[in-house]
């Protein structure tokens, strides 16, 4: 009995000593990062990588258009410089004025006339002195046939401002004032309202006022 009860206690003993049926127990481990996977990190470097490509391709790009484009200005310059150096040689050398020299020698002789031609000379150039002022004047004098200014409309005094144009409410503004058929206003009366004129009556007379144009 003593025996079964040692080895009962020896193996009470063992099962608090190692509670895991046994199995030894490891001590913890540092952890190991560079064993881990690292896709984020490789695919940021991807993406970067693809970034970077594409804005040089990009900046190639648009070197090679800004080089093209200045090579096509280049050429467009010189050939219009060329093409006006082409004008400029084609055009004719002026040509040298020749200086005509007259060789007519006029020859003036004094002719002894008559007395009685003298006097018809003098009268002649004393009739053409007295007939030029009398040309003179009647050129200068005004025409007499020019029409005359017409006289003022006796409704130059009212200007049409703007028209209130309803089926139950027609009114007109003239001068400043808001008139309706009817009113008066400097001796004229408001005698119809369209819409775009207004009649009026002064002394008898009628006239249509209408509104100005924009």
């Amino acid at each position: 009995m003593s025996l079964i009860n040692d080895a009962l206690k020896r193996a009470k003993q063992g099962q608090q000593q190692n509670p895991f049926g046994g199995q030894p127990i490891r001590p913890l481990q540092p952890a190991d990062y560079a064993a881990r996977s690292n896709y984020p990190l490789r695919f940021a470097l991807a993406v970067l990588l693809v970034a970077a490509l594409a804005l040089s391709g990009w900046f190639f790009w648009k070197w090679w258009r800004s080089s093209g484009e200045s090579h096509q200005t280049a050429g467009g310059e010189s050939t219009t410089a060329s093409a006006e150096k082409s004008k400029t040689s084609a055009k004719p050398a002026p040509r040298k004025q020749l200086i005509k020299v007259s060789t007519n020698i006029v020859v003036r002789t004094n002719l002894i006339g008559s007395p009685q031609s003298e006097a018809l000379a003098q009268a002649v150039s004393s009739n053409s002195l007295i007939s030029a002022p009398q040309t003179n004047a009647a050129a200068l004098a005004p025409p007499t046939n020019v029409a005359a200014p017409a006289p003022p409309s006796p409704f130059a005094d009212l200007k049409l401002q703007s028209i209130i144009f309803s089926e139950d409410k027609r009114a007109a503004g003239i001068n400043g004032e808001l008139l309706y058929v009817g009113d008066d206003i400097r001796g004229a009366r408001v005698m119809r309202i369209d819409r775009q004129s207004v009649t009026v009556e002064r002394n008898g007379e009628t006239n249509v006022l209408r509104l100005p144009r924009l």
